[in-house]
Parts: C-alpha cells; sequence; structure tokens
C-alpha cells in the first residue's frame, strides 16, 4: 500500500498539480482523532463529529486547539460543518503553536461567535491585533498596519444560529482572505501587515470562559496553487450569494410550539435528598416502553446548572445552564419502538439545583405519551461502566431524588419558553412592594438575545443613561423622553466593542468603564460624532470574575476616582500604587484557619476587596481601605464618606466566623477583616471597625446616594443598597456614631423574583433601577415619588460635622511620614470614640516605630495603652516583643470595659503572631493573668479568652470551654425572618437555620480547642466529639456540616489508636489500621528530587491524571504509613495526614517531604534525651506515667521505654523525624500519584483526580 502511494504521488507531482488541486482531503476519519493532536481529556469522537468540551470542573486556561498534524497550510481552500454552544470556537490557520503543552496557537482565526456581527469574522489570536475584519466587512490592511473598511459585503438579513450545523469555508491566497458561513461571504480581507502570515498550522478551537461544546464534521481541505488558486479566489471574492429568506418566529410562536412542556402531566423539578446544594454530578435514569410505531417526539430538558442527557445511548444534547434548555421540535431519531432507556448527568455549580425534563411521545395510532422527570427516577452518585445502556443493571442505585417544584415555579420560570425566561415583567412590576408615597414603574424589557443581561448603570455628561451587558452583547446609551402618559425608551447600542461592565462612571468628558475579568477603561469621544469610539487601558489587572474588578465612582473632590475589586481581584499593578492608607496586612490570625470545606477561595490571602483613589492625572492609586469580601459598589453621602454594602459568604451560615452582607463605611486606613475560610475577623477586633449596620443573607450589588433625587429629605440622606438574591433595594439611614457612623435599614422596594443589579439618581431626580445578572431576563424601572413632602435639596449640614472633621485631620496622616503626626493622634488613642481611635493609631503607624514606641511603655491611660500596644505589635520587630508583654501585664483586666478587655486580648495575640511566641516565664504570666476571667459573662470575652488562653496551652482552658459548651443557654437567633420569605428557594435554608440555630458560639470554643494535643481525659474527649455530632445536625450554610466533619476528623487525628478504638462507637469510624489491597515498591526511575522539578509533575492539570491507587500504594510501600495513619490506615508516631487537604496545599506537602526540617510543628518536632548517665536518645518523644518513650527515626525499632527519674535533660532537636530523600526512588508520575493521595483525603472521587 505505501508502494503505491508513493507512486501516485510522484505520477502527480511530474504530471500536473491540477489533479491534486481539485481534490479535498477529508483530515477526519469519522471514527476516531488520527491526525489531530490536542490537550487530553478535552476532545472526543462522538456520532461521527469531533467533539470539543469544557465543564465547570474541566475548564480550558488558556484557550486550547485541536491541531491537525499533516503539516503547514499556506494558499488553500478548507470547509466543515460545525455547531457551538456557551463559548465563542473557531478555526485557526496558518498559525504558530506557541505552546505545545497548552496547544494555544498565535495566527489568523476565522471566529465561530454567537455574536450576529462576530459570525465568520477574521480574528488575530495572541497577535495583538485583535479582531482584523468584522462580519459584513472588505478590509483593506496597508504596509503601516492600519486597516480600512472599503465595502460592506454579505447578507445582513442572514440568521445564524450557533448550535445548528453551518458550514464553513476558508478560501486564502497570498494575502487575501475570505471566509463564508452557509455560502455567504462573512469577511474579505487583504492583509498587507508587517505581521501577516503566509503558511502555518491548522487547529480547531476550545475557548477559555464559560463551559462549552463544539463539534467538527465533514472536515475538508485542499491545498492551492497557480492558476487554480487564483480562480477559486476570484470566485470567492465575487460571491453575492444571500440566504434564503426565512421566516421570522415571534417569542409567541416559540412559545406556542412548546406549550406542551406546561400541559399536563406537569413535569417537576427534581434533584437529590442529601446534600442537595454540592457539586458533585449526579447521576439519573430512567426506562420506559413504547407500544407501537412513532409518528413523532419532542423533547425539553434543563438543569441547574448544566446537564446532558442520552436515550439509547444517542447523545440529546446539553443544557449549559438552567436559562439555557435544550428543546428538540423532534426528536424521533433518539427514541424506538420497544424498551428505551434515559440517561442524564447532571452537574451543580453552587446554591439551589435542579434538572427537569418532559419528553413526549405520539405512536401511529394517534395517542401520546409522556415521560417527565420526577422523584422515581434511579439515582447514583458514582459513574458506572455502560450506565447509559438500558441493559445496565440499576437495581443498586439506591439514592433518593425529592421534588424541587412544578414546571413554571422557583426561581427558574419556563426557561426558554418565553423571552421572559417565564417571568411576566409587567405582572413583576404590579406586584414590587415600594414604600408609601413612591410609584415603581417598568420602563424597558432588555431582548435577551440582542442586549443580554444589563448589570451596570451610570449617566452620560448628557443625563441619558449608559448601561452594559455583563457578557459580550455590548454597551447602551438610554434615552427616556415624556411624551403624554407614558415615557419613551429609547435604545441605541454604542459602536465601541466594550462590555462585561461591572462598574462605570462620567467623568470630565469620559466614561471610565471597569470591565469584568478585564481593565479599568477611560472610554472618549474623539471626533466630536456623540460616539464612544477610542478606550485607554488604565493603570488595572485583569482578574476575579464576579468577584474581580467592581465600582468605579467620581471622588469627592470631582478630581479623582476612588476604584474597587473584590477578594479575588488583584491589588491595581504595583508600580502604580504611590501611597497605601492602610499601613500593614497580614491574615493576623493566632490559631489555625480551616479554609472552606467546598474550597472557595482557598489560597486567597489578605488583603481581601479593596478600596483605591486614583488619579486621572498621573494615572497612580493610593489604597484607601481593605478587608472587605466582595464589595460591588460604594457610594458617597453628602459628608463625602465612602460606603459600601459587602457581601456574605452564605456558605458559612450557622458557622461562627459567618459575616452577614453588611454597610460599610470606608474611612482611611480600614480593614474590615475578611480573611478566608474560618479566618474572618470579629467586628469587636481593635484593629478593624464595626459595621454601620448588619443587613442579613443575600448578594450586594448596587449602591448609591439619595444625593440628587426629587425625594424627600430622609431619603435624600439615605444610602440605597441593592440585594440581588433578595429582590430588595434597602434605604439605609443613618446617624452619628462619634465620628461614623450607625444605620437603620429599611426595605425600600422589594419583590420576588427581582435579581436588583444597579441603580443611579437620574437628572430627573428619579431613581433608575436595574434587573437581570447571570443571564437572567433583564429590564430597567424607575421609582418616582408622589407624595406631598418638600423634595428640595437638602442642604444643611449633616449631623457630627466636628467629629468627622477632627477624624479627617487624622487620616491626612496615613500612609505618610509627617514629624506632627505623633503628637496630633496620640490623645486620640484614649478616645472612646472607636473611629476616632482607629484614625490615630492608623497615623501613629505610618510614622517610623522609634518616634513613638517608648511612649506606648509608659503610657498610663489604659485604653491608650491597648491601642498603642496594637500599632506596635502590627509594625513594630521581635526586638519590642518582651516590653510589650510587660507593658499589657501591667494592665488589671478587672478595672477594663468590655470594649478595652477585648482590645487587650487581641493587642496580646497580635503581639504572639506578629512579635513572636512568649518565653515559657512570660507564657505562665500571662495564663496567671487571664485565666481566672474565664468564664465571662460576655460571650465574645469568652470567645477571646479561649483563643488565647487555648494558644497559651492553659491547663483549665480545656474544662473550662467544654462547661461552657455543656451549660450553653439558648442561642441568639438574627430576626431575619420576613427577608428570607421574599426568595422561597434560596431563603428555604435560612428559614431552616433560624427555626433550629446551631450553638454558633459554642461550636467556636470547640473549633478552638481542637489546637490542644495533650491535657484532654478520655471523658472530655467523648463529650467533645458528642457535641460535635450533635452540631452537625442542625441546620446550615453549604460548608457547614462538611466543617464540622472535617473538625471532628482533625481531632480524631492527633488521637493515638487506641484512643480512636476506644471512640469508634461514637465516631462513626471504621477502625481498621490493616490494608486490604496488595503493596508494591516503587517501579521509577528515581532521580535527586528538588521542590522545584517535583511542582512541575504537581501543579496545573497534572493531578487530574493522577492514580488513586497508586498513591495509597506508595503512601504504604514508602513506609509513610509506619508513623501516619491516613484514611483510617497507619501508625500514630506522627500527625494523621488525612486532613491535610484542609489546611495545605501540593507545594507544601512537597516541601514537607523534601525538605523536612525546614519547618517543624512543636507538636511532631523529635527531642534529644539525654540520661543521668550520659546516654543520649533521639525521636519523638512522649510521657506515659513514670516512663518516657522514644519513638526514634528507626521505624522498625521498638520504641525506647526510659525511667522518668533517670533523665536529665530533654533538648529540642533541629533535625525533622522523617527521612530526607523520601521521593528519591519515584517517577515523575509517582511523585505525582503520592502528592494527589495525600491531597485526597482518601476519597477516590476527589474533585483533584477531574472525575
Amino acid at each position: 500500500m505505501h508502494t503505491f502511494v508513493r507512486v501516485l504521488f510522484t505520477c502527480i507531482v511530474f504530471s500536473t498539480s491540477t489533479i491534486h488541486a481539485q481534490e479535498f482531503q477529508q483530515l477526519f476519519n469519522g471514527k476516531d482523532l488520527t491526525g489531530w493532536e490536542g490537550r487530553e481529556g478535552f476532545w472526543t469522537v462522538e456520532d461521527g463529529a469531533i467533539v470539543g468540551e469544557t465543564t465547570p470542573e474541566r475548564p480550558a486556561k488558556p484557550n486550547t486547539f485541536l491541531v491537525w498534524q499533516g503539516g503547514d497550510v499556506g494558499d488553500f481552500e478548507f470547509k466543515a460543518q460545525v455547531r457551538f454552544k456557551g463559548n465563542n470556537s473557531g478555526v485557526q490557520y496558518r498559525s504558530e503553536l506557541v505552546d505545545p503543552q497548552n496547544f494555544a496557537l498565535k495566527g489568523y482565526q476565522a471566529d465561530l461567535h454567537p455574536k450576529p456581527e462576530y459570525f465568520g469574522m477574521l480574528y488575530g489570536e495572541k497577535t495583538g491585533r485583535g479582531i482584523i475584519a468584522q462580519r459584513f466587512q472588505r478590509v483593506e490592511i496597508g504596509a503601516d498596519g492600519k486597516p480600512k473598511v472599503v465595502a460592506e459585503i454579505g447578507d445582513k438579513n442572514q440568521k445564524l444560529n450557533d448550535w445548528e450545523w453551518n458550514e464553513l469555508r476558508i478560501v486564502a491566497v497570498g494575502n487575501r482572505l475570505v471566509h463564508q458561513v452557509n455560502g455567504v461571504n462573512t469577511v474579505d480581507i487583504t492583509d498587507n501587515h508587517p505581521q501577516a502570515f503566509a503558511k502555518g498550522v491548522l487547529g480547531l478551537q476550545l475557548h477559555a470562559g464559560p463551559p462549552m461544546r463544539v463539534e467538527f464534521k465533514d472536515v475538508q481541505y485542499r491545498p492551492l496553487a497557480g492558476k487554480e488558486a487564483q480562480a477559486v479566489l476570484k470566485a470567492a471574492v465575487e460571491n453575492t450569494k444571500k440566504a434564503p429568506a426565512t421566516k421570522t418566529s415571534s417569542s409567541k410562536n416559540k412559545k406556542d410550539k412548546f406549550d406542551w412542556v406546561s400541559a399536563k402531566p406537569v413535569p417537576g423539578w427534581i434533584w437529590k435528598t442529601d446534600n442537595p446544594t454540592d457539586n458533585a454530578p449526579i447521576y439519573l435514569r430512567k426506562q420506559f416502553e413504547v407500544a407501537n410505531q412513532i409518528k413523532a417526539a419532542r423533547l425539553y430538558f434543563t438543569c441547574d446548572n448544566r446537564a446532558t442527557v442520552w436515550i439509547n445511548g444517542k447523545d440529546a444534547g446539553t443544557a449549559t445552564d438552567w436559562k439555557n434548555p435544550v428543546m428538540l421540535s423532534d426528536a424521533r431519531k433518539l427514541v424506538q419502538s420497544g424498551l428505551n432507556q434515559i440517561a442524564v448527568k447532571a452537574n451543580n455549580n453552587g446554591g439551589v439545583a435542579a434538572f427537569i425534563l418532559k419528553l413526549e411521545i405520539e405512536t401511529a395510532d394517534g395517542k401520546k405519551q409522556q415521560i417527565s422527570s420526577t422523584p422515581d427516577w434511579k439515582l447514583s452518585d458514582q459513574e458506572s461502566p455502560e450506565w447509559k445502556q438500558s441493559s445496565f443493571d440499576d437495581s443498586s442505585w439506591k439514592l433518593k431524588l425529592k421534588s424541587m417544584g412544578v414546571f413554571g415555579s422557583g426561581p427558574w420560570g419556563k426557561p426558554g419558553i418565553t423571552t421572559r425566561s417565564g417571568v411576566d415583567m409587567e405582572e413583576l412590576a404590579q406586584n414590587i412592594t415600594i414604600a408609601k408615597d413612591f410609584k415603581v414603574e417598568l420602563l424597558y424589557e432588555v431582548p435577551a438575545n440582542e442586549q443580554g443581561s444589563w448589570v451596570s448603570l451610570t449617566t452620560d455628561g448628557k443625563g441619558r443613561l449608559l448601561a452594559s451587558d455583563q457578557g459580550d452583547k455590548g454597551l447602551y446609551r438610554i434615552t427616556v423622553t415624556e411624551k403624554g402618559d407614558a415615557p419613551q425608551v429609547d435604545v441605541e447600542k454604542m459602536q465601541i466593542d466594550l462590555s462585561g461592565a461591572q462598574g462605570m462612571v462620567w467623568h470630565k468628558d469620559a466614561l471610565y468603564f471597569h470591565k469584568n475579568g478585564g481593565n479599568l477603561f477611560k472610554v472618549t469621544d474623539t471626533n466630536g460624532d456623540d460616539q464612544l469610539d477610542t478606550a485607554e487601558v488604565l493603570p488595572s489587572e485583569r482578574s476575579g470574575g464576579e468577584h474581580g474588578n467592581h465600582a468605579v465612582i467620581v471622588a469627592e473632590d470631582n478630581q479623582h476616582l476612588y476604584v474597587i475589586g473584590g477578594n479575588h481581584a488583584a491589588l491595581p499593578p504595583q508600580d502604580s500604587i504611590v501611597r497605601s492608607h492602610v499601613p500593614t496586612w497580614d491574615e493576623d490570625l493566632l490559631l489555625p484557619r480551616e479554609w472552606d470545606a467546598n474550597g472557595h477561595a482557598r489560597g486567597r490571602m489578605a488583603p481581601g476587596g479593596w478600596i483605591s483613589r486614583f488619579s486621572p492625572e498621573t494615572k497612580q492609586h493610593e489604597i484607601i481601605s481593605t478587608g472587605y469580601r466582595n464589595e460591588y459598589d460604594i457610594a458617597l453621602n453628602r459628608a463625602g464618606d465612602i460606603f459600601t454594602y459587602d457581601a456574605d459568604m452564605e456558605w458559612d451560615l450557622g458557622t461562627p466566623w459567618y459575616r452577614p452582607t453588611r454597610i460599610n463605611v470606608a474611612v482611611s486606613g480600614s480593614d474590615y477583616g475578611w480573611r478566608s475560610g474560618s479566618g474572618k475577623w470579629p467586628e469587636y477586633y481593635e484593629d478593624s471597625l464595626p459595621a454601620v449596620v448588619n443587613i442579613g443573607p443575600g448578594c450586594p450589588t448596587g449602591v448609591i446616594s439619595g444625593q440628587g433625587a426629587r425625594f424627600p429629605a430622609r431619603y435624600q440622606d439615605a444610602m440605597f443598597a441593592l440585594d440581588w438574591t433578595f429582590g430588595t433595594i434597602y434605604a439605609i439611614h443613618l446617624t452619628p456614631d462619634g465620628a461614623g457612623y450607625k444605620g437603620e435599614q429599611e426595605a425600600f422596594c422589594y419583590g420576588s423574583p427581582l435579581p436588583l443589579t444597579d441603580a443611579i439618581i437620574g437628572k430627573d431626580g428619579a431613581l433608575y433601577f436595574t434587573i437581570g445578572g447571570r443571564g437572567t431576563q433583564s429590564a430597567l424601572f424607575r421609582i418616582t415619588y408622589t407624595g406631598n413632602e418638600s423634595t428640595k435639596p437638602v442642604t444643611e449640614e449633616l449631623a457630627g460635622a466636628e467629629a468627622r472633621k477632627l477624624r479627617r485631620s487624622l487620616e491626612a496622616y496615613h500612609g505618610k511620614q509627617d514629624p506632627a503626626a505623633v503628637a496630633a493622634a496620640w490623645p486620640h488613642l484614649s478616645s472612646s470614640d472607636r473611629w476616632l481611635r482607629h484614625a490615630a493609631r492608623v497615623a501613629i503607624e505610618s510614622q517610623p516605630v522609634e518616634q513613638w514606641a517608648s511612649k506606648v511603655f509608659k503610657e498610663q491611660n489604659p485604653q491608650a495603652r491597648i491601642s498603642g500596644a496594637v500599632a506596635l505589635a502590627r509594625m513594630g520587630n521581635k526586638s519590642r516583643r518582651d516590653a510589650q508583654i510587660a507593658a499589657l501585664l501591667e494592665l488589671d483586666p478587672s478595672q477594663l470595659s468590655e470594649p478595652q478587655f477585648l482590645g487587650l486580648l487581641r493587642a496580646y495575640a497580635l503581639t504572639f503572631i506578629r512579635l513572636g511566641k512568649p518565653t515559657a516565664e512570660q507564657r505562665a504570666q500571662v495564663i496567671a493573668e487571664l485565666d481566672p476571667y474565664l468564664p465571662s459573662q460576655s460571650k465574645n470575652i469568652n470567645t477571646e479568652l479561649v483563643r488565647v488562653l487555648v494558644y497559651l496551652e492553659s491547663p483549665t482552658v480545656i474544662a473550662k470551654a467544654l462547661d461552657l459548651i455543656e451549660n450553653r443557654g439558648e442561642p441568639e437567633v438574627p430576626d431575619w425572618t420576613e427577608l428570607a420569605g421574599r426568595n422561597k428557594n434560596y431563603g428555604g435554608r435560612v428559614l431552616d437555620m433560624l427555626a433550629k440555630h446551631p450553638p454558633t458560639h459554642e461550636i467556636n470554643y470547640a473549633f478552638m480547642l481542637r489546637n490542644l494535643r495533650d491535657g484532654w481525659t478520655m471523658d472530655q474527649r467523648r463529650a467533645y466529639i458528642e457535641f460535635i455530632n450533635a452540631s452537625a445536625k442542625y441546620p446550615g450554610g453549604n460548608s457547614y456540616a462538611k466543617f464540622l466533619g472535617n473538625l471532628r476528623d482533625e481531632v480524631l487525628g492527633y488521637l493515638s489508636n487506641a484512643d480512636r478504638a476506644a471512640l469508634a462507637d461514637i465516631s462513626g469510624e471504621n477502625f481498621n489500621p490493616v490494608p486490604d489491597f496488595k503493596i508494591t515498591p516503587p517501579k521509577g526511575p528515581g532521580r535527586t528530587w528538588t521542590i522545584g522539578d517535583a511542582s512541575r509533575y504537581t501543579s496545573g492539570g497534572h493531578l487530574q491524571k493522577a492514580s488513586f491507587e497508586n498513591g495509597r500504594n506508595l503512601f504504604h510501600s514508602l513506609r509513610c504509613a509506619a508513623c501516619h495513619r491516613f484514611d483510617g490506615l497507619g501508625g500514630d508516631v506522627g500527625p494523621d495526614l488525612t486532613t491535610v487537604k484542609n489546611k495545605f496545599d501540593a507545594r507544601y506537602i512537597l516541601e514537607s517531604i523534601v525538605e523536612p526540617s525546614k519547618v517543624i510543628s512543636d507538636q511532631y518536632q523529635s527531642s534529644i534525651v539525654i540520661t543521668d548517665e550520659g546516654r543520649t536518645f533521639t525521636g519523638l518523644v512522649s510521657k506515659d506515667g513514670d516512663k518516657v518513650i522514644v519513638y526514634t527515626a528507626d521505624i522498625k525499632a521498638e520504641p525506647i521505654e526510659i525511667p522518668a527519674e533517670s533523665v536529665e535533660e530533654i533538648q529540642a532537636s533541629p533535625v525533622s523525624q522523617m527521612p530526607q530523600a523520601m521521593l528519591n526512588t519515584l517517577s515523575p508520575e509517582e511523585v505525582r500519584d503520592l502528592v494527589a493521595y495525600l491531597l485526597s483525603g482518601g476519597d477516590p472521587k476527589a474533585r483533584l483526580y477531574g472525575k
């Protein structure tokens, strides 16, 4: 065969090239990916098509391509059938492979995009050229690189659907490039750019970002040359084919077409009963029989958040989100007479979850048969071989489903069947509740397919509204005029290619646009045609998504801007930050945290969300305030103070560290203490500040001031805060609290559903707001005042002006050195006003420590000494520790108020965190000082006493804390019932928790006690575990029970085998220390591993390829289990490693193995025991009555027992008990497998395996 090919090829070359050019090559054999290469796990073949797919569990980062291995393409013709959904795709050609590991390409791309103006365009992937030509454009690009649109081409009436099969054709000859879709030209480019591409590889794209799927079939290619090339090009350029005329179906027709879904029997939303909001996939099966020949069939299904359905093993499609259902009017090819099998893989992505399906079959006798999703379907949480087939035995699928409501209910409505996603906006508007004498009216319902879902709102210099889609559907200008009885709304899409704003503001003839996942832009009209046409990138970072770049507003001086970012947003570029009003930040946690039990924000460190002051002139930032979770918006009140509405972590509900959504005033230098996982600071910490008002559960979005509104005075001075989840606009009425504020919330406007996104006061004095977000149906509303009270602008000065003036005079010293600062600020360290005290402390922290450290020790006022000690702990060094502790010991806690006592305890904590651990003598002194005050009448003081005394290992803290747990009173239940009732689905969990509120304070005591390894009796251990077990039964957020499970596992991990066995009746452990699997030695080949080398195989997507079974084998074959227990197996000399995943990452684990002596836990530090005979023994030491037991580094040796009276001295050893070079017998794959196993927690289905 090979000989024949060579002979044929020779004949072709020596006779003529014409025949070769006329023949298309099939680049895809329809069966497998022979001839193509791409990233493993992203590309498959299904039903004769190349399929590329990303999922929430397996995203593509960065864009990745399936690359044809047939060599470079130069002049050619290409065509293929393609369909896609979820994100854009494309065909890359004449391209360079710039990242072989990720299969990233650089070059030309025929873009496949859901936006009509981009479908079939030419894009320069990784070239820096971006969009080279949009659809309908003939573009000429000169040698200077400047493009010129010379003509319109194609057919603007051509309608393209991304998830329908379309033919893409590319003709490339020399510098001329033509794209066609379904035979209609989309772009025609003459490219003389200096960086034009003449040849390169061919590839198919999977785009980074949201989950997506793309399919290619009938992929054909032929090279072009000579006259044939010119003829093909000429025909392509001159092609004037128009799209065939199509009847446009209205949304009503679409609705009517799928009215059968709502008809009886109505399908139901279903999901699993246990852990209904976790993110693990579920698997569903339903069998049914069709008795007669099938005449017609139609199918509808969708899922919150994603589902793929197979019927009789055939792919019926994927619903990429609940609002994007699969709707098949002809599903006959999927079903058959006789036995049929429906199989579903469904995923949640946080929050409420549900799946719904209805299949209607009409048989030849005219009868109709409906199959709907009901709780009696079969359910499993594990994927099994052949599970999609009817022959599969699902009798072992015993998990239970529950009904989440019927079709049309809940937050979903009837997705896809009406343009309103099941929501009648007129009816919704009529059912909105608004404060007395106010009116709310619907102005405009946003067409989702064309204009997206609006999340950001502002006004331009002429008072017109500007709104941005959350996705990629652009920026819109809205003009509202009054004509007759009803307002007229004109909506115009702006020509500039910008979308996805999470914050916008107009300032000095420019729009400042903060892009979701993008940069801060300054957008201007450069030619005076009233169209924004130029976008300048300002110093900013691209990061964070919905927890990233957010609002931008004009500062009080009308010169600067305030810019904000959530807890996933990087700070502005370091070289653009000229000053930080926050002098220092760190985690500042006295006891170890637990990361979120579901992995949210794992590894995210201080400063959290931030607010900066930006100069458009100098393009420099000053950091003003930090420590937020996800503050989406900010606004100034009349006094010029910044207010924000910070987010809660809803998964924390019921835990001690849950912080409700809250209004904060972002004063200079403030750190509001968001720390990831369990690390969130209480608001009574002396180095933080309290909320203006704690609101409750919710999802904060827009914040505006009532300034400029034609409202009564009370509302002009209010701050308005929007909650997306519970559909509420709060009016926050402020009163002075010294130099700060207190607030009172009023539910000013609310509805259900009313997913509020942003608001603005218009030039007419009305409050405009938008609803939408996350792809939901969007609309624009207006609130006006109709009562008789005066709406004249309020001009009198706000109360509390003198205190605020003093605060600001102190804030002027923040972040800069000034010789007058210490003298000006010091007197206010003793103030009872927290806001003044805070401003004074930060002013002092901003000055050189040598100027003021000695004043702390001499200070006689208790409050001033405490405030000064907090400052010194934050800014000093270890040389200050002893004097600091001595100064704090001089204070008498019995003479301190509750805030002062809390400040003293925080000062101790910060001293130990930042200046160093106390000596044994200091430890005993501090315990003696504090221990008598536990318990206290104050739960907050009890919390901080337990925290500090646990750190100091007080001998009484276990008994006292357990007594507080056992003799607890009724929990403090917040008043959130009315709020939760505004969203029955999301509020249901809140209402359950309010009805049976967990003992949160006592859980905190238990959480802190977990750090004490010694000093427990067995009765105390038992009482502790029983309390954790009982607490886990209370309702709470998505991470609540998992946090408690991790807490219990961590505590059990510190116990000996004997103690664990004694507690097995209440711990639920299957206590079996003997492996029931074969253990084999490593295969190698090994090498001398460094942390850097090993990290290459344990980062990125490498762990997804790991083998759980091989990792488990290596853990035992390397003798790790001789000292460490993992997943119930192993020794108890070292720590149990089962819960290491909750605290550490892959690199930390590698450091602990490769460099075991670098950091050694006190609990497991080796010791040198010297006897009275001069003999020395080195190893882990434990005391058992009158004996000292030494476990040496020889894991095969018996422990050495030494009479306690013979021990002369025990010294800490600087060398770890763990042997070095443990990894050096392992291959790269074995290193990967071992680290993945340690991070799996013993779960073969752990998410890190990519399953």
